[in-house]
């Protein structure tokens, strides 16, 4: 049995980048795991949020890239991966900014892609990064799907869908239910006007090399 020490992360559980392979990240944090909307909702009650940052491990050989430093009221989200780069979602309570950053894996570099205000959002809850293009969403707010950056989109989805990914001008979601057992079905959206363009009882499975299976 071959096993590898990890040193420089904390006892979180290593979770796979999806859409690669060679990327796993795990979040980190003085005292308190938890998520954004936690956080946002931590500092709103006047107290200060410990901060939030996530570290990079390669596979296979298992190496810990940080290209964050911890800071108060700072929560950084856990990366997403598309085109042979890492982005990073992070909000900065403190200065009530919204912050985008690029990783670039070859060279460890690390770039502020985006800043904007804090307040073009209700508040934090479902806030993410979603490809391809890039994009910065809120998920499923009371049956309404928010595309916040680069453009601003809002509109009605199902209680229980939720965004795949995005090709041009469409929008793929998942749906699950229940009738009596558990199923899926994939939606294309029209990314304009929210209608339904396609619906197909079945999965979209995400591969490495950005294909996916259709099942």
């Amino acid at each position: 049995m071959n096993i590898i020490k990890i040193e420089g992360i904390s006892e979180s559980y290593p979770e796979r980048v999806d859409g690669t392979i060679e990327w796993y990240f795990c979040k980190d944090s003085k005292n308190c795991f938890c998520d954004l909307y936690e956080a946002e909702e931590i500092v709103k009650s006047g107290k200060m949020f410990s901060g939030m940052i996530c570290h990079l491990i390669h596979y296979p050989e298992g190496t810990v890239y940080s290209p964050f430093e911890l800071k108060e009221n700072v929560y950084i989200e856990q990366p997403i991966w598309d085109k042979g780069k890492l982005y990073f979602l992070g909000v900065d309570f403190s200065k009530q900014k919204i912050q985008i950053y690029s990783y670039f894996p070859d060279n460890q570099r690390l770039e502020m892609k985006k800043e904007l205000p804090l307040g073009i959002v209700e508040d934090c809850y479902n806030l993410m990064l979603k490809v391809s293009p890039l994009m910065l969403c809120r998920d499923a707010n009371n049956g309404i799907y928010e595309i916040v950056w680069p453009e601003n989109k809002k509109i009605e989805i199902g209680q229980t869908e939720g965004l795949l990914f995005r090709e041009g001008e469409d929008l793929y979601f998942s749906e699950w239910y229940e009738n009596p057992e558990y199923h899926e079905n994939v939606i294309i959206r029209d990314l304009n006007t929210g209608k339904i363009k396609e619906k197909y009882s079945g999965y979209l499975c995400k591969l490495p090399d950005g294909v996916y299976w259709k099942i």
